[in-house]
């Protein structure tokens, strides 16, 4: 009887061995093995209109867009139209209801701002609780008495038009095949253009020609055989600047030339005295390479030196990057 005990008992602990501690050891070796969560990263995009469009002056816009966003997160979309602060609230737009920023809208009116003839900025800020604010900007062309067609270039007027040489595959411009007097004596001293990028007069290039860099259609631009490179500058508006004040800067980006480059992405960052606090910000140049950042500087914290550090990418360059500062003092 007890030898029958002794047997029940071994065989319970060889099944305990047997089906317990395997699952303890895979469920412990499942566990170790799960990775860690991706750092979410957000973005958002003006969809309409698009840089270099024409729009009306004298009617209200509506401004439409996508972002990283669903009804899951907490994020809000907003607007500001020429820097004309505060930032206006859009309207969500996306399958997931009210909370839904994957699409949005906005509908500029007159008790906000308006178009206003020539250039006009418009930006778009995505804020999320899970990471860091989101910027995009696009730059529109206000006209008046326009239609509400999407003009994507801007469009030269008949009398422009009639002012301006027309320029042919053959080099001539004629008017029922004569050539009017006007016109020949613009051919005397007008280079003519042909396909291959230079310009000659007899077969002999003019010293003009000679000095002006040819642009190609390869989309790379060069100078003396070496690419461009973006040029970056950075210029405080004021310095020093008092605690509680308003501060404004200038990045300007240009090409190996001097030339502007629009539409640049400008990645900067804040840097403030003692390095105990950083702000993050972002936008795009204007047709003349510049983008202003503007912000006020806080009431409290560290005087010194506060840096401002912008990393600037464009499609054809490679990025470049530069770094300015200014001195923040007591506003006593």
């Amino acid at each position: 009887m007890r030898t029958t005990l002794q047997c029940v008992l071994i065989i319970g602990i060889v099944l305990v061995i047997i089906f317990v501690l395997p699952r303890n050891h895979l469920s412990f070796g499942q566990n170790s093995t799960v990775p860690s969560s991706p750092i979410p990263t957000e973005t958002i995009k003006i969809v309409k209109p698009v840089t270099t469009q024409n729009v009306s002056s004298q009617e209200e816009l509506i401004i439409s867009g996508q972002s990283s966003d669903n009804n899951l997160k907490n994020c809000s979309v907003s607007v500001i139209v020429n820097d004309l602060r505060p930032y206006q609230n859009a309207v969500a737009k996306g399958s997931g209801g009210a909370t839904d920023f994957s699409e949005w809208e906005f509908v500029l009116h007159n008790n906000y701002t308006h178009i206003n003839a020539g250039e006009n900025k418009i930006t778009s800020k995505l804020f999320c609780e899970s990471a860091s604010p989101r910027w995009y900007s696009v730059f529109v062309n206000g006209v008046t008495n326009s239609s509400n067609e999407d003009v994507f270039s801007p469009v030269q007027s008949g009398e422009q038009q009639q002012n301006i040489p027309t320029t042919n595959m053959s080099g001539t411009n004629e008017i029922d095949g004569i050539q009017s007097e006007e016109q020949q004596q613009q051919q005397q001293y007008i280079d003519t253009t042909n396909m291959s990028g230079t310009n000659e007069i007899d077969g002999i290039q003019s010293e003009e020609q000679q000095n002006i860099p040819t642009t190609n259609l390869s989309g790379t631009n060069e100078i003396d055989g070496n690419n461009n490179e973006l040029q970056v500058s950075i210029v405080p508006l004021k310095n020093p600047v008092e605690r509680g004040d308003t501060q404004d800067a200038t990045i300007t980006v240009t090409d190996s030339g001097s030339r502007p480059v629009a539409n640049a992405e400008i990645v900067g960052k804040l840097i403030y005295p003692g390095d105990n606090y950083e702000k993050d910000f972002s936008g795009i140049t204007d047709s003349q390479g510049k983008f202003v950042y503007s912000w006020i500087i806080g009431e409290k914290g560290d005087v010194g030196a506060l840096s401002i550090e912008v990393e600037v990418s464009s499609q054809g360059y490679p990025p470049s990057s530069a770094t300015g500062s200014f001195d923040v003092v007591d506003n006593s």
